[in-house]
């Protein structure tokens, strides 16, 4: 099971805004991708359980 399911909608959303700040302020383009992706997963669990 994953993590993101036993997350709640709220933990999701606080976790969602938080991947985003890090992405506005990170480096390299790897690793703003690699948040956007975590962000998009985040995101997916939003619609689908809500």
């Amino acid at each position: 099971m994953n993590i993101t399911f036993i997350m709640n909608h709220r933990e999701i959303t606080k976790k969602y805004s938080e991947l985003l700040n890090k992405a506005e302020f990170a480096n390299g383009r790897k690793e703003v991708v690699g948040l956007l992706k975590k962000a998009a997963k985040l995101k997916s669990q939003i619609e689908i359980n809500y």
